[in-house]
């Protein structure tokens, strides 16, 4: 008797696609790692193909097969959550969306984004995965998340953006140095302090960039992986910073402060993106996603 498709089958595929191991998924759908991979092995058989690899370092990825087959379960899984909510507004999205967003702009806008979601959308269950500018690529092409709210930097082929916002850089000073008493300040004015670099895969080369088209070298004093700790290095008078990420307040952990200039004489811009796997249509609940995400940062 030929196995059928169930919504077993579909849960096991997208729990994989997500957590990138059957164990991941195992602990997320509360069921042994032996039964997810059964159920996915029944999948890959009634198909006819497989749907994941194993890559060294990399857990389980879908394979191309695998890619197209997760975008239509996580079609079908929204429209059945949908169906099933049945007891709401005609036709509001329903399901769960799996949405990733950059280290050090996530705390800017996705608490807020979330709350938007659940106040609008109350049948959407959103999973947040934190990454760098590298590995939010990597997830996207995996399928393991559906959007990312990130820079528009080196996203890669594949990928497609929607621009959503745009930051200018600022200066990230000491409360006493003696910058802070200008208006504005230069790249060169930075690069003769000793400088706080953030350290993040693709960050760090774009914020040497303006110095770089200056024709001048900042003196790095430090490397930091996360916004905190710039703002800690910088408020402790251990060197100066140039940041694009806003945040909100103007203390270091400790209590110590910092104050921001704009940068003068440069024309750089950043901007802000939803992406998405090109290619591939965004779920009920990816859209509602996004919605909410345009929403806040522009009402930002």
């Amino acid at each position: 008797m030929a196995i059928a498709i169930t919504t077993r089958h579909l849960r096991a595929l997208l729990a994989v696609a997500e957590a990138g191991s059957t164990a991941g998924a195992a602990r997320s759908l509360h069921l042994s790692q032996p039964s997810v991979s059964v159920a996915v092995q029944e999948l890959e058989a009634i198909l006819g193909q497989a749907l994941f690899q194993r890559l060294p370092a990399r857990g389980l990825v879908p394979t191309a097969f695998g890619l197209r087959k997760l975008a239509e379960a996580r079609a079908l899984a929204s429209a059945l959550s949908a169906f099933e909510a049945g007891d709401g507004q005609v036709g509001a999205p329903a399901g769960h969306v799996a949405f990733g967003y950059f280290s050090t702009l996530g705390p800017q806008y996705v608490p807020a984004v979330l709350r938007r979601m659940a106040a609008a959308y109350p049948k959407v269950s959103v999973s947040i995965h934190e990454g760098d500018l590298g590995e939010l690529n990597r997830l996207l092409a995996a399928g393991r998340i559906e959007l990312a709210l990130t820079y528009d930097v080196e996203l890669g082929a594949g990928i497609a953006a929607e621009a959503v916002g745009e930051l200018r850089p600022y200066a990230l000073l000491p409360a006493r140095h003696a910058l802070a008493a200008r208006a504005a300040v230069t790249v060169a004015d930075l690069a003769a302090e000793p400088f706080i670099l953030v350290d993040l895969p693709l960050s760090r080369e774009f914020l040497l960039s303006p110095f770089r088209a200056a024709g001048v070298e900042p003196r790095v004093a430090y490397r930091a992986p996360s916004l905190e700790m710039v703002f800690g290095l910088v408020a402790n008078g251990l060197g100066v910073s140039l940041l694009v990420t806003r945040r909100e307040g103007d203390l270091a952990y400790d209590g110590r402060r910092v104050v921001r200039r704009p940068l003068e004489g440069s024309a750089m811009r950043q901007g802000v993106v939803i992406a998405r796997a090109e290619g591939i249509a965004p779920t009920a609940p990816a859209r509602a996603l996004a919605e909410c995400i345009r929403a806040e940062i522009a009402g930002g």
